[in-house]
């Protein structure tokens, strides 16, 4: 099994891109020119090595402003995506801005979709701040940093996948801070 150490909140990593990072690396590519992003959820124990099938990869992104999204959604649109609904106003001000995550997709193939929630806690927008750089090839992905990935499936997702995806984080991660994992449990908890 493949062992992953952080260095400097960066891991350098070759391996083939698979059809769901392409297309995670795909929404990445324009997400970034209009806010802060940051991966969570199942595709981090995916992207890592964990067999485990998902239809979803899951970001949190900064809040920015009206105009900048619509820019941001007028490009999804010109690049062959689809968004929940077609209302760009309705997605900003009744979804993302009332704590309703979006999901976007490329036209015709609503299986592989990206769900974006706005970070309003304060764990989600922590983990924001200090994202874990991936260099792949000549692209880079922003995972939340693995601590709080492991504190969040096995503390309060719970179910056996989220507790499978944790397992194999701890696995697969040399230098799992224990300590850290206990700081976002904490959070997480206050946040419930």
């Amino acid at each position: 099994m493949v062992k992953f150490k952080i260095i400097n909140n960066e891991i350098i990593i070759n391996k083939t891109i698979t059809k769901l990072d392409q297309f995670a690396l795909d929404v990445i590519d324009i997400i970034k020119k209009y806010t802060n992003y940051v991966i969570i959820s199942g595709y981090v124990s995916i992207f890592f090595g964990r067999a485990r099938a998902t239809e979803d990869v899951d970001m949190f992104i900064s809040e920015f402003p009206y105009e900048q999204f619509i820019k941001m959604h007028d490009e999804f649109i010109e690049n062959g995506f689809e968004f929940t609904i077609d209302n760009p106003k309705d997605l900003y001000f009744e979804y993302l801005l009332n704590k309703t995550p979006i999901n976007i997709w490329r036209k015709g193939f609503p299986l592989l979709r990206m769900e974006i929630k706005l970070a309003k806690k304060q764990s989600q927008k922590q983990v924001l701040l200090s994202p874990i750089h991936i260099k792949l090839d000549e692209k880079e992905i922003l995972f939340a940093d693995i601590e709080s990935q492991i504190a969040y499936k096995r503390y309060i997702a719970k179910s056996e996948k989220d507790l499978e995806d944790a397992r194999h984080l701890e696995i697969v991660f040399e230098d799992i801070d224990k300590e850290k994992i206990k700081y976002f449990k904490r959070i997480f908890e206050k946040e419930l």
